[in-house]
């Protein structure tokens, strides 16, 4: 496995430049200055799996990537496609060239773009997944997170203030409160909690458990099962 260490040692140096020490009346005052990033570092990986450790510097992988992991946090990383995709840091931006395989997106507030992967979770708090092609299944937890992708086979609403914005999906289920769902067609839906809104162009069948959910469906006819008070459905038609 390779790691930064390198990265490290200039993070090091980077910080230690930026403190100056005055003395006043034999007070010695540390004033120290917020550390700019240095030069993004360039990391081969070799074909094999890579570790992003804490560091200051932004970070480009190249080469073919098995298993990258991020635990740094502060930067911006882009990397080639991936066998699988871990972060655990906060405040990253990452982007990827290629498929990034399956996707374990934690820590906070992080952002990742992507043309296609796997099965994708994202859990922890605001983060947000930005597919342009499609995922395998869509997973989120916590809550505030977001994912958008033109497909994915399931996807999956757990915890509260989610959002999804899936093109075609096979079933969706949300399972929480405050979440949101867009999408152009799904197989099915169901709604397990309270205060969730879904606006679908297609939905065949729709199902919903809980209070105070809206769902708005465009086109085509609809099978409804509703349980709950203060649910407010707009089909096109009833099947």
């Amino acid at each position: 496995m390779h790691s930064m260490t390198p990265a490290l040692s200039r993070a090091a140096a980077s910080l230690a430049g930026a403190l100056t020490v005055t003395v006043v009346s034999g007070a010695a005052l540390i004033a120290v200055s917020a550390p700019a990033h240095a030069d993004t570092v360039v990391l081969d990986c070799a074909g094999g799996p890579v570790t992003i450790p804490s560091t200051l510097d932004d970070v480009t992988l190249t080469g073919t990537c098995t298993d990258v992991r991020i635990d740094a946090s502060n930067i911006t990383v882009v990397l080639p496609a991936a066998t699988s995709l871990t972060v655990t840091g906060a405040n990253l931006e990452v982007t990827a060239t290629g498929d990034v395989g399956t996707v374990d997106l934690a820590g906070g507030n992080n952002s990742l773009s992507a043309p296609t992967a796997g099965d994708v979770v994202i859990r922890d708090g605001n983060n947000e997944a930005t597919f342009s092609g499609g995922v395998a299944t869509a997973t989120l937890t916590g809550g505030n997170n977001t994912v958008k992708a033109s497909s994915a086979t399931t996807v999956l609403l757990k915890g509260g203030n989610q959002a999804a914005k899936v093109g075609t999906a096979g079933p969706v289920t949300i399972k929480g409160s405050n979440a949101t769902y867009k999408g152009t067609k799904a197989s099915k839906l169901v709604i397990r909690g309270a205060n969730n809104g879904v606006k679908v162009t297609k939905l065949p069948v729709l199902r919903i458990v809980g209070a105070n959910n809206t769902v708005a469906v465009e086109k085509g006819s609809t099978k409804v099962s509703i349980k709950g008070a203060n649910n407010r459905v707009r089909v096109n038609k009833r099947a």
